[in-house]
Parts: C-alpha cells; sequence; structure tokens
C-alpha cells in the first residue's frame, strides 16, 4: 500500500481489537506478541504516511485502551491534532432487538478518536440524527461531542441480521449510519477511504451508501486477514448484497 497510496488518503476509519481478551467473537483480542501498543504503533506510523495532508483517521475503541491508544496518537500526529469523542452505544429508540445478558457490564458509551493529519485537515459538516415523535430525522451539524442517535451495537447486528438472516453472523459490527457520517466528516466527495480492521464491511457499505446520497464518487479499500475467514465469509459477502463494484484480492 505505501508504494501505491502514500499520502493518497483523506479517510482510514479503524475499529481495530480492543484488547479484551474475550475469546468468543469469532478472532483475537489479546495476548498480542509484542503487546497491544506496539500492534496498533506499528499500524498507526503506517497509516499517518498513507495519509493525505488534509487526511483523517478515525478509530473506534472502548474504554479499555482509550488512554493508551489516546497517548500513543498523540505522539504521531502531536497533541493538538488529536481530539477524543463519544459514541452512545445503547439507544432505547434502536435497541427493541438487543438481548441482555445480566452477567455483562453495561457500558453506555464507547469512544472514537480522530486524528489530524495536519492542520489542513478540517472536519466537514455532518447529518445529525434526532428523534421526534418516535420518528428518527436529521439535520446539518457540526461534528457532536458524543455521537447519539446514530445507531448502536444492537442496531448494527439487526443491520447484519437483514443481509445474512443471523444476528450473530458478525460478532462486532458498527452501526452504518455512525460510519457514513464519520466518512462525511472526513472526506471530499472523491476521496480514498480505507479499512484495515475491514471485518463485516460496515465502512465499504456506508461509503457506497453515502456515494448515492450526495453524489460522490469515493473509493474505498478494505484490507482482512484470514483469520476465521472473515474476509470471504462476512466482508465480500457483505459487498455482493449491496451490489458494490469492487476487486477481491488474495
Amino acid at each position: 500500500m505505501q508504494k501505491a497510496y502514500k499520502g493518497k488518503v483523506d479517510s482510514i476509519l479503524i475499529d481495530p481489537p480492543y484488547n479484551s481478551h474475550i475469546d468468543y467473537i469469532g478472532y483475537k483480542d489479546g495476548n498480542y506478541e509484542d503487546g497491544y501498543y506496539n500492534f496498533m504503533e506499528k499500524r498507526l506510523i503506517l497509516s499517518y504516511k498513507l495519509l493525505s495532508d488534509k487526511g483523517f483517521i478515525v478509530i473506534n475503541i472502548d474504554e479499555g485502551e482509550v488512554d493508551n491508544l489516546e497517548k500513543l496518537c498523540k505522539s504521531i500526529f502531536g497533541d493538538e491534532l488529536v481530539k477524543v469523542y463519544k459514541w452512545k452505544k445503547l439507544h432505547e429508540y434502536f435497541d427493541a432487538n438487543r438481548n441482555v445478558n445480566p452477567n455483562k457490564k453495561v457500558v453506555l458509551y464507547e469512544y472514537i478518536i480522530i486524528c489530524k493529519k495536519t492542520e489542513k485537515a478540517t472536519l466537514n459538516k455532518i447529518m445529525q440524527p434526532y428523534i421526534d415523535n418516535n420518528v428518527l430525522k436529521e439535520f446539518e451539524s457540526e461534528v457532536p461531542e458524543i455521537f447519539d442517535c446514530f445507531g448502536t451495537t444492537s442496531s448494527a447486528k439487526d443491520e447484519i441480521n437483514e443481509l445474512f438472516g443471523r444476528r450473530d453472523y458478525f460478532s462486532t459490527p458498527k452501526p452504518i449510519k455512525l460510519m457514513k457520517e464519520l466518512i462525511r466528516a472526513t472526506t471530499c466527495k472523491d476521496s480514498i477511504v480505507m479499512d484495515y480492521f475491514a471485518g463485516s464491511g460496515t465502512v465499504g457499505q456506508a461509503c457506497i451508501e453515502l456515494n448515492e446520497e450526495d453524489g460522490g464518487t469515493r473509493t474505498f479499500i478494505l484490507v482482512c486477514n484470514k483469520e476465521s475467514n472473515i474476509c470471504e465469509d462476512v466482508t465480500s459477502k457483505r459487498l455482493d448484497k449491496v451490489n458494490a463494484i469492487y476487486e477481491f484480492m488474495r
């Protein structure tokens, strides 16, 4: 990627492993050979080189590693170019199908770290959702400190169910609306977008939907490893189901 895309990517959006040491989610999330910090540092340094001067990297993470990743990002991008936002991952409007595990800690928020490559990078306005008389509506807004009404973990699994017929087909998806607005905030209409922890392929679908909405020609690069065959069994199948035009490379 470095030779072909160095300095050309406007937005890298990643939902990396959380280092949670949970073993039922279908991929490795602990016991990194050189430690989680080094695992992420190597990838963020390469990300920095890929970004254009107006580019961003957006990282979804939970409370377990947010502080460490914030420090790491500041060491690479600079203190003034890194900001941490919150995403409200529970909401009664979206969570009708949520399975409540009484033994699991309830966490209301996760975090979104947004890093600018340079001062030239400026966040665009987004379409902020809100609920009016139990109807979901939206208005143009600056990027909020707290992403509320952008979907939840449960609604993301509902989206997986619509595509694959099972809510548990992929364990840790992000909602399309959240990713679509993060792409809107960090790209131009002709930007290159990348996700190298592609998982279920939400970034790809979100990019397609945003292009359809605003007439954009954004292209996306999704990268998966071979773990649990996620790339072929989930990512590429999702792209097929949303009629994406893409080239699959092993």
